[in-house]
């Protein structure tokens, strides 16, 4: 009989596989493992929780966590679908989806119009 060493892995509120989250979305699975790494480390600037709160999202976008910005309170209200004033993982990669499946359709529009530059 062979020994069987569990091996307990830490994972986030809101943590989805990743193969999950590249079937839902236009990211492939490394995509996705490569956000994670980004995640942890916005979501561990301010509060070691996990999950991106607001000044955290800030202080990323803008190197300032204490000057409220209407800007950032948009975008940060956009990434938070559950509306529970934290940006979970699974949250934060669909977002990302959606921006990235935005600037696409520009993209080919723009080509399709003759319009690049």
């Amino acid at each position: 009989m062979g020994c069987f060493l569990s091996k307990s892995i830490k994972r986030t509120p809101g943590y989805e596989e990743p193969t999950v989250l590249a079937a839902e979305t236009p990211f492939t699975v490394s995509d996705v493992e490569a956000l994670y790494e980004l995640f942890k480390k916005l979501s561990s600037s301010i509060f070691d929780d996990g999950i991106i709160h607001k000044e955290e999202f800030q202080l990323a976008l803008f190197r300032n966590r204490n000057k409220r910005n209407l800007f950032a309170d948009r975008i940060f209200d956009l990434f938070d679908l559950k509306r529970n004033g934290v940006i979970e993982f699974g949250e934060f990669v669909r977002s990302l989806a959606i921006f990235t499946q935005m600037h696409l359709w520009k993209t080919k529009l723009l080509l399709h119009l003759g319009c690049m530059i």
